[in-house]
């Protein structure tokens, strides 16, 4: 029996606090959503998984095209699109659900999913303008033989932690830019260590257009990767979660017409803070997912395998299972409640506010209309959406949004650490299979504790949130123009720089 074969839980038994009424969550959309994730896992992730790590490490360019089709099929690709622009309208609280389901069974494979549902997040906070463009064509695209991906690009060559902070951005060493030409911005630069960035078609890429003062003129724009001048330096020869590159890519002058800047010009340090609230939550699910299988793979070894006879009887064996299903099920209540109090508090109103529906029950013919679609797209309509975050949610109320997700990140990737080195303790040298996959599981849980901000990073997220009660500047701010934004507070930057002074030895 494989891991995956064993009886699913419901979610009412892995998560007590869901209940089915009087929550805006709807619990059984949400079951049939990890069914869903859970049948592609059994079909066509698991009986993959170990081939694909053997092929991708003897070939890091390698990848497997008929996995992302298959996905497709089950809507791996969707889930996370707006209903509007014709896709399954879930958030994180999906992302994680999904995640953990698809890293129990493989996380590289997972991630080719995750990093596409990274890519999409900036364009969530765009609003209805991004509708009826790229995350239409995209729901499209899954419907065919050719589906695209997604990437977000933000780490640079010389700043990787220091691009997920604002404090950090203003003194980040930041080497691309983007510069105003008529009609749009030509950028340059480069962007390392991209998941999927050798494979995506659309890619949400940040950068500043003054980098003189990055930390006010961080941007997002939608770049084409068949765009002149976009190229791909390499892929990393990865030691985990290798069916995912990571990508180095190179940008001379590429060009980005004004409407495919996400929201607006300055705004990406704010939208930085919020897509890593909505992704951290499932960076948490992923890493659980790995302790998960592990654990999984384990108790079918310690029962049905003949070279594990006498060990499940074993005192100590017990206990260490005992302490999987404590860390596991900790983990799991972690990112549960980051994702559902990012999702239904602190940027739920926003999602539900009445012209945000209104726009949403508009038939698609009408919003694709190009005089419609220029209102949409225009600097009014970016300013109203702006307006419509700070109406319905706040600083303080992200803030702690961020900092739960920072924890369910932090702790995700230690438990799934603990876990899978545990595992491989027990198994010792007496199964060859099994410790061939707990060992590829120990490689791939290490990147849950370094992708998406560091843990030491995370760690100071939740100790400014939570520990300090700060309230950090995680809104774009009303004003559009970013010459009439006064810098950071000098407080709250002189605290960053004490704490990473006691952490680091000084700021970077």
């Amino acid at each position: 029996m494989t891991p995956l074969a064993r009886k699913q839980r419901p979610l009412s038994e892995d998560f007590p606090r869901l209940i089915d009424g009087g929550n805006a969550l709807d619990v059984r959309e949400l079951e049939r959503l990890r069914a869903r994730a859970r049948r592609f896992a059994e079909e066509h992730v698991s009986p993959r998984a170990m081939e694909i790590d053997r092929r991708t490490d003897e070939d890091p360019s390698w990848f497997d095209w008929d996995l992302v089709r298959a996905g497709a099929e089950h809507g791996m690709l969707s889930f996370l699109i707006p209903k509007p622009a014709g896709g399954g309208g879930g958030l994180s609280t999906e992302a994680a659900v999904v995640m953990e389901e698809l890293c129990a069974a493989c996380p590289g494979i997972a991630l080719i999913f995750g990093a596409h549902a990274l890519g999409i997040s900036p364009l969530l906070l765009g609003g209805p303008s991004q509708w009826d463009g790229v995350l239409s064509e995209l729901v499209c695209s899954e419907r065919t033989t050719r589906p695209l991906l997604m990437a977000c690009a933000i780490t640079e060559p010389e700043a990787g932690t220091d691009v997920e902070d604002p404090d950090l951005l203003a003194r980040a060493r930041i080497t691309s830019h983007a510069r105003r030409v008529p009609g749009g911005f030509r950028l340059s630069g480069a962007k390392r260590f991209i998941s999927n960035g050798s494979v995506a078609r659309w890619i949400t890429l940040l950068m500043p257009t003054d980098p003189r003062d990055p930390a006010h003129t961080w941007t997002c724009f939608l770049v084409d990767a068949s765009s002149e001048g976009f190229s791909v330096n390499r892929v990393e020869h990865k030691m985990g979660q290798r069916a995912a590159h990571a990508a180095e890519l190179a940008l001379d002058e590429v060009f980005v017409p004004d409407e495919r800047v996400v929201s607006r010009e300055g705004d990406g340090a704010a939208a930085t803070m919020i897509v890593l609230a909505c992704s951290r939550p499932p960076v948490g699910a992923i890493a659980t997912g790995i302790a998960r299988g592990a654990y999984e793979r384990l108790l079918v070894w310690l029962e049905e395998d003949r070279a594990a006879k006498g060990l499940l009887e074993r005192q100590h064996v017990q206990l260490v299972l005992a302490s999987m299903e404590e860390e596991i099920h900790l983990a799991r209540q972690a990112y549960m409640d980051a994702a559902t109090e990012l999702d239904y508090r602190a940027l739920g109103g926003a999602m539900r506010h009445p012209a945000v529906r209104a726009l949403g029950h508009v038939p698609a013919g009408i919003r694709k209309r190009r005089s419609v679609r220029g209102l949409l797209a225009s600097d009014r309509m970016r300013d109203t959406t702006i307006s419509i975050l700070h109406r319905t949610t706040s600083e303080s109320a992200v803030t702690r949004s961020v900092a739960l997700s920072s924890m369910a990140k932090a702790r995700g990737g230690d438990v799934a650490m603990r876990v899978t080195g545990a595992a491989l303790e027990i198994v010792g040298l007496r199964g060859v299979r099994i410790r061939a996959e707990l060992e590829k599981l120990w490689r791939d849980a290490k990147l849950c504790q370094i992708y998406e901000g560091t843990n030491q990073l995370n760690r100071l997220e939740v100790y400014r949130g939570l520990c300090r009660r700060e309230t950090i500047a995680c809104l774009p701010p009303l004003l559009a123009h970013r010459s009439a934004v006064p810098p950071p507070d000098a407080g709250v930057g002189g605290s960053r720089e004490k704490i990473l002074a006691g952490e680091n030895g000084g700021p970077r």
